[in-house]
């Protein structure tokens, strides 16, 4: 992406089709990531994680200048799993990564897959202490820069078709996913 630009509030989110595509993406990137990072989450959906799109998120988890954002929920009062009293939300912008891929002349799949990636990447780094979730600047960018490189490694070893523009788009302007690192308590009623 490179330059920042001015996103629309109100872009067209993701339809049936590329519903079915961010799910493939999930999935392929959970098994990507857990083989990896050797993690003994076992299927993704046991993972202490939650992938979301705009519809989906609350007003104060939307933003329309990154593509995707990580959030860590502290669950109160519940039994470790996983990676312990953690929750994790990646909440996924769709008006700006239909944006991306439409500016880039990307395809979607590929996208959504180094979106997710990087994303369970992070997820991975904090969940085996491998990086501390802090909101620190200096400490953001350079866990940015390491998940970059990590994600590119990764996918690049893959034969997935039109990956290699998006791994180029990355490797290129290096621009932050997580344009914030937030912690929210939930409560447990």
């Amino acid at each position: 992406m490179g330059k920042r630009s001015a996103h629309p509030t109100d872009g067209p989110c993701f339809g049936q089709r590329e519903l079915y595509q961010l799910d493939a993406a999930v999935h392929l990137a959970a098994d990507l990531v857990s083989e990896e990072f050797q993690l003994d989450f076992g299927d993704f959906r046991q993972w202490p994680v939650d992938v979301r799109h705009y519809p989906q998120l609350s007003e104060e988890e939307k933003r329309t200048d990154v593509l995707a954002q990580l959030f860590r929920y502290v669950k109160q009062n519940s039994l470790p799993r996983g990676g312990g009293r953690d929750f994790w939300r990646v909440c996924l912008y769709d008006p700006v990564i239909l944006a991306t891929k439409d500016r880039e002349n990307f395809t979607l799949k590929p996208l959504l897959l180094y979106v997710i990636t990087h994303e369970f990447i992070h997820i991975s780094r904090f969940v085996r202490f491998m990086e501390l979730f802090t909101p620190d600047l200096k400490s953001r960018q350079r866990e940015e820069d390491i998940v970059h490189e990590l994600t590119e490694k990764l996918l690049f070893k893959q034969p997935i078709e039109n990956l290699s523009p998006v791994l180029e788009y990355f490797k290129a302007c290096r621009y932050a996913l997580d344009g914030a690192v937030t912690n929210l308590e939930t409560r447990s009623d």
